[in-house]
């Protein structure tokens, strides 16, 4: 096929068909994976919608199950749901829909979700990829890092009902105004017990073969430094960096897919 028909051809295409441009490469290079995309706070499983194509095409399989009290589950939040809450969720997943060698992605807050899932089940899991998100230590919460920590605990003392509202899109680096309009309409109240409670590991994910963080600097959160930090000096991590928004997922998923795959080899 000469350059012409090439260009009049990629013109008639849609996402999908660019993904599979972009990712039979990868894909070429990779035994197929499944994928289980995990989101942060605030967002559910459709903030993976566009992504999931990309990674589809390559001949992946790809979950991305919705945390207890949000997204379409929102109906659910209450002061019972807690962090383990969102850990069990996602073994939960893994084992209802028998899922082995597990690619288990976390974005954000589900740094800590991912992290979790991995220390209680490594054998489940061939690779950890948090993506610009918490990496924890034993016994830390996701207040250890929160500069409101004081406010969000008072506002969880004065009243059962209180969780925790949703930041606007732009704090996530999505200027685009649709898209934002997009993430804004979807985001629902964080169920504030998974920010209470402390993360308790045991050491399984030494056992995980493969860990890598995926950073996103364009901007950067500073809540997370310290994270990146830790993890950027842990040689056990590959570390890579994305001149993007936090919700890279959204704004960039090709870039993104194209990340995920290449962190396969």
């Amino acid at each position: 096929m000469d350059r012409r028909h090439i260009l009049r051809a990629s013109a008639t295409i849609g996402m999908v068909g660019a993904a599979a441009a972009v990712a039979s490469i990868a894909a070429a290079r990779s035994k197929p994976a499944t994928f289980v995309l995990v989101h942060g706070a605030w967002h559910g499983g459709w903030c993976w919608a566009r992504l999931r194509p990309f990674l589809e095409v390559a001949g992946h399989r790809v979950t991305a199950p919705t945390l207890t009290g949000l997204g379409e589950r929102r109906h659910l939040i209450s002061r019972a749901v807690t962090l383990d809450t969102h850990i069990q969720d996602v073994l939960g997943h893994i084992e209802a829909e028998e899922l082995s060698d597990v690619v288990l992605v976390g974005h954000s807050y589900g740094g800590f979700v991912v992290c979790g899932a991995a220390d209680r089940r490594p054998a489940a899991i061939t690779q950890l990829v948090v993506l610009d998100g918490f990496v924890p230590k034993d016994g830390e919460a996701v207040l250890d890092y929160a500069p409101t920590a004081a406010a969000y605990r008072e506002n969880a003392a004065s009243s059962e009902s209180w969780n925790i509202p949703p930041l606007p899109a732009s704090a996530f680096g999505v200027s685009d105004p649709a898209d934002a309009e997009w993430i804004n309409r979807r985001l629902s109240p964080q169920p504030v017990g998974t920010y209470l409670q402390a993360l308790k590991l045991a050491g399984g994910i030494a056992s995980v073969a493969k860990l890598a963080y995926i950073s996103c600097s364009a901007p950067a959160l500073a809540v997370l430094d310290a994270t990146k930090q830790r993890v950027r000096a842990d040689p056990r991590w590959r570390f890579v960096e994305l001149a993007e928004g936090h919700d890279v997922m959204v704004t960039q998923p090709q870039r993104l897919s194209e990340t995920l795959l290449s962190l396969l080899a």
